[in-house]
């Protein structure tokens, strides 16, 4: 295997090259092109001679920041030198087209070395996003930059600790920023500017509202009953913010206990949470009356039934579908939920806190050793449909699928597959 001498960190392995000539949506942000981690692309039903195609693959440092695409680049964050550095990987050859240091590290633990079945080591939580020509990346002390994607070159940069009076959380941010239109948002200021719009093209800063902690969840959007709306996780439990001027809409209560990091999944009126340290699950319905906001409970189970750690479901005809548990690593269970009734369909064990996505009509999920699974989404009983180890390390990265291709980060390496 050559190492570039330019970029010592990344060896590059190139069993493949060629895309597709038509082009597919990119998987810009970590939950996917439409912000539900679906994509309309068509999986295949299975993979030959039991393994899909390895195109590339990258050996990088720690880190659980996964892949996002765009202009025929895969953005990632890695640790080199003691610095977050973002990453521009061609997505024909696997070759690294640019690095840019960020900001300094400072993790305060996370992934410790020896802990069992937790020795992934330690490294940048949050993903990047892809967006108008832009890489937005949030690190890990709450500094967030927006790159030239091309070049790599910094366009703008805020401090959300130093400018906003925002405070350094446990294991340091996880959440990626949140691109609506013009705007990024991200929650982790200080009292009365929590949450945060800045201009994209300038880093202007648009709006900031709210007295709220911040914890690890990435943001999501989601329109309902015909407004769109930024959902964060908070201390405080769910909040739903109108993007154009920062006002509350509605919150949902729900508790907060160590780490939040799963984020908010939304089925028409109905938004599902989890956490884990024994909080558990629960789902509300939304309900409007003219300006008016009302929230209901349909369902809240506490303990360990229907907990998530970091792993955030996928919703498909009114059902769940996600890596449920708290560590119990290496084995904790993918479950089928009704999400309105917060009923167990199904549990599979065998996962651990990993990720899962939906492509076409196919559920596309990893363990966290590495194997690649393709199921079916059906609530009557778990059904796997192909099977195979496609890369080393310890993955609690989200996988990206664009153009027919996975791409997969670990601790230690990152692989772009043809599904």
């Amino acid at each position: 295997m050559k190492t570039s001498p330019r970029l010592p960190l990344f060896a590059t392995l190139v069993l493949a090259v060629g895309l597709p000539a038509a082009r597919a949506g990119d998987w810009s942000q970590i939950m996917g092109p439409s912000g539900n981690r679906k994509t309309a692309e068509i999986a295949a039903a299975t993979w030959t001679a039991g393994q899909p195609r390895k195109i590339w693959e990258i050996t990088a440092g720690g880190g659980f920041s996964s892949f996002v695409t765009g202009e025929g680049r895969a953005y990632t964050v890695v640790p080199v030198d003691g610095r977050e550095t973002a990453i521009a990987i061609d997505r024909q050859s696997g070759k690294t087209v640019w690095q840019t240091p960020l900001g300094v590290t400072g993790y305060r633990g996370g992934g410790e070395r020896g802990a069992p079945g937790n020795d992934g080591g330690d490294g940048p939580r949050a993903t990047p996003v892809f967006s108008g020509g832009r890489v937005f990346v949030f690190g890990g002390k709450f500094d967030l930059h927006a790159l030239n994607s091309a070049t790599g070159a910094a366009e703008w940069t805020r401090d959300l600790i130093k400018e906003f009076g925002g405070n350094e959380i446990t294991w340091a941010n996880a959440a990626s920023p949140l691109v609506i239109g013009d705007r990024v948002l991200v929650a982790g200021g200080g009292s009365g500017q929590t949450y945060l719009a800045f201009k994209a093209e300038s880093g202007e800063v648009l709006w900031k509202a709210g007295s709220d902690r911040a914890v690890h969840s990435t943001p999501i959007v989601a329109t309902i009953h015909g407004v769109q709306q930024a959902i964060f996780m908070v201390e405080r439990g769910i909040v739903a913010r109108d993007p154009a001027n920062g006002r509350e809409l509605w919150h949902y209560p729900f508790p907060y206990r160590t780490s939040t990091a799963a984020s908010p999944v939304v089925w028409g009126d109905i938004v599902n949470c989890a956490a884990a340290y024994g909080v558990g699950g629960a789902a509300c319905q939304v309900k409007r009356t003219g300006d008016q906001w009302e929230v209901t409970e349909l369902w809240r189970i506490p303990g360990k039934d229907a907990e998530a750690h970091w792993s955030t479901a996928v919703v498909h005809d009114g059902y769940l579908y996600g890596l449920y548990g708290h560590r119990d690593f290496g084995n904790n269970p993918m479950k089928c939920i009704d999400i309105r009734t917060g009923k167990i369909q199904w549990t599979q064990p065998g996962f651990g806190p990993s990720q899962v996505i939906m492509v076409g009509n196919r559920l596309v999920a990893t363990t966290d050793a590495g194997v690649l699974k393709l199921i079916e989404p059906t609530p009557t009983a778990y059904r796997e449909l192909a099977s195979a180890k496609v890369i080393e390390g310890k993955v609690w990265a989200s996988p990206a699928f664009s153009d027919g291709q996975i791409l997969l980060r670990s601790t230690t390496q990152g692989v772009c597959l043809e599904l």
